[in-house]
């Protein structure tokens, strides 16, 4: 661990300086002073030192040194010109333990002091020097206490641009004597969140018994989160050699990522265990159980930090997973969360005002895998057979895909987000494959009526996204896509009735009869989709006895409608009272217009499915979405047969 190599090898270079200075001030007084600590000092780190204050020297056994600020240069391309100050240093030290070793250091203790540790655009850093810290278990000093107060600590990653703040109330690291267990006690901040450490390790006289590991035991609590580390490291220098078991609990496990800099919806309770194993900058952790709200998850996870980027690799799988601990990721809040709930949206809004203001996310690569058997869905959808992959790689997200089975279907996700860049605020794009889903079985697990359950049909479609902003609603208002919805050989009573009156049903032709389900023989739609504004190209929907196009557009962005219906017979009539209807007004509280005007005999058979249905570019995504040989793409070619002009309504095949 780099931060032990540096603490060895500060605490040694102090020792140095306090040597020189001693015998500068014993032998020649000031001007020898000053070349001891220009000097000596300065050669053995590698950087120039420089004391602004005074430096005393209370000469005894032990000897007790004093510094006012303190400065060791940075490296010369550095973004700040100091790498550690202090506005007080005081060493106390029995001398005469030099020449014989080990180093015997009753106290060392810093006053506001600052540490800064980076790595250039170019991968240099900053901690290496000339000299180095105690390479061997044996040369550690007998430090008996070490006490920070006030100070921060601060690593910066020039190739990522991350940046870790530690913010130090109080550090107290105590030994009374070699044969002691060392104490640690830390109160501080990380990334501004309170951080509260304990440990106890074995004694310094273990720490220099080469022939056993070296036993650890720490205890953390950050924010609302616990974590307890127990076990040994056969090499504690080099942070090598871990063999170590970790458990974890929290309740805001976003709050814990966005320390990180990952990006995380609020999600459920947590907690875990793990073994954590590896060195030299190589770790693993094995065995990994953790539970999230009700779901779980196994596996392990590979950390390399020898490459530019630190790369992670994870693989998990689960014996359970259930939904409504994911809720935070489409805008809700989980069952199991701490979180207080968040009120409705005062202005009335169906999407939620979410912000994804990320302007760079962490400066590492992952490749994140997981597959899980048995699913719990939010509504008791049959969902089974999940596998997700995660990829984050230059900054950049990307979904590769989230597959689930459904309902003796199939659906895909995948997406691409990147984070604010030069061209403009986050960009996301993706899409969704929807496959053969049988609607009975999607709700016969659910909650709603009996009626609704016996919906049946085969549901397919497909949706493609380009969009920018730094919410969800700018996400939607922003969009340009294509989108696809397709079902055959339906049959929907309730379920229409959700969505319009039974008087405006009635008046396009879509009679509902009692607990008779309404047939559908094929519904097609398509929207083309240009900054926020979703326009059909294609919407109609046939029952036996009635065709309605549909025509207007969804504006994403506002929340708004404007679609108009219109009812066509499919056979010859003398009269017909169907009638055109419009649909306007906002997603959460839509409105329908019945054209009177519209009320007229109309004599005659209705226009052929043919000339009212889309153009052949649209049969292969239909076939996609519902298989070969549908209802709709039979339809179609009945009114078509070869040699047939083809329709020119419709549009262009979807955007890839």
């Amino acid at each position: 661990m780099r931060a032990l190599k540096i603490l060895g090898f500060v605490l040694a270079g102090l020792v140095v300086l306090a040597v020189a200075a001693g015998a500068a001030l014993w032998f020649g007084g000031g001007s020898v002073l000053a070349w001891a600590i220009e000097k000596p000092g300065s050669a053995y780190f590698g950087r120039n030192i420089k004391i602004d204050g005074p430096l005393k020297i209370h000469w005894g056994a032990p000897t007790t040194i004093t510094a006012e600020n303190v400065h060791l240069a940075n490296a010369s391309w550095g973004s700040q010109p100091d790498m550690f100050t202090a506005k007080h240093l005081e060493i106390v030290i029995y001398l005469r333990t030099l020449l014989h070793g080990p180093a015997r250091i009753p106290q060392i203790s810093l006053d506001g002091a600052t540490l800064l540790l980076e790595k250039s655009k170019d991968g240099q850093v900053n901690w290496k020097f000339h000299s180095g810290a105690p390479k061997k278990r044996r040369e550690f000093p007998d430090l008996e206490r070490f006490i920070v107060r006030d100070g921060a600590f601060t690593f910066h990653n020039g190739v990522t641009g991350a940046q870790t703040e530690l913010g130090v109330n109080q550090l107290d690291y105590e030994a009374p004597n070699p044969k002691s267990p060392v104490k640690i006690g830390f109160d501080g901040t990380f990334q501004k969140a309170p951080l509260r450490l304990s440990g106890t390790v074995a004694p310094l006289a273990e720490l220099r018994d080469t022939s056993k590991p070296y036993p650890v035991a720490f205890y953390a609590a950050l924010a609302q989160s616990r974590a307890v580390a127990e076990g040994t490291i056969a090499e504690p220098l080099d942070f090598a050699g871990l063999d170590l078991r970790l458990s974890l609990s929290g309740e805001h496990l976003a709050e814990i990522a966005a320390m990180l800099g990952v990006p995380l919806p609020e999600l459920p309770v947590f907690r875990g265990t793990a073994e954590l194993t590896g060195g030299n900058g190589d770790w693993a952790l094995k065995a990994m159980s953790l539970k999230l709200g009700q779901s779980d998850l196994e596996g392990g996870i590979a950390v390399n930090t020898n490459t530019k980027v630190p790369h992670i690799d994870a693989n998990f799988t689960s014996s359970f997973i259930d939904l409504a601990d994911f809720k935070g990721f489409y805008g809700g809040k989980p069952a199991n969360s701490a979180a207080p709930p968040k009120p409705p949206s005062p202005d009335g809004r169906v999407v939620p005002d979410t912000p994804i203001a990320i302007h760079k996310l962490p400066g590492i690569d992952a490749d994140l895998n997981i597959y899980g058997g048995r699913i719990r869905s939010t509504g008791g959808l049959p969902l089974e057979r999940v596998t997700f992959g995660l990829k984050l790689e230059n900054g950049e997200l990307t979904l590769k895909p989230l597959n689930f089975h459904l309902a003796d279907g199939d659906i895909a996700l995948n997406a691409h987000f990147t984070p604010f860049t030069k061209e403009g605020p986050p960009r996301l794009q993706g899409g969704i494959d929807v496959r053969h889903i049988d609607l009975h079985k999607l709700l016969s697990g659910t909650a709603m009526s009996d009626l609704v359950k016996r919906s049946a049909g085969v549901v397919g479609g497909f949706v493609t996204i380009d969009t920018r902003g730094v919410s969800l609603r700018d996400f939607f208002a922003n969009a340009n896509g294509d989108i696809g919805l397709f079902m055959e050989n339906g049959q929907v009573s309730d379920l229409l009735q959700e969505l319009a009156p039974i008087d405006v049903l009635g008046v396009l032709g879509v009679y509902i009869a009692g607990d008779k389900p309404v047939p559908i023989n094929c519904f097609v739609s398509r929207f083309d989709v240009k900054a926020g504004v979703a326009t059909a190209t294609t919407l109609l929907l046939k029952t036996p006895a009635t065709t309605v196009v549909g025509t207007g557009n969804l504006n994403l962005g506002s929340e708004t409608i404007y679609l108009k219906l219109t009812p066509y017979n499919n056979d010859f009539t003398l009269v017909s009272l169907r009638t055109p209807v419009e649909i306007q007004g906002t997603f959460r509280k839509p409105s329908y217009h019945v054209d009177k005007a519209g009320l007229i005999g109309r004599i005659g058979a209705a226009v052929g499915l043919g000339i009212l249905f889309p153009p052949a570019a649209l049969l292969p995504l239909i076939d996609t979405g519902l298989g070969e040989h549908n209802t709709c793409s039979r339809a179609y070619a009945a009114q078509n047969p070869p040699g047939n002009p083809e329709p020119k309504s419709g549009s262009s095949a979807p955007k890839k």
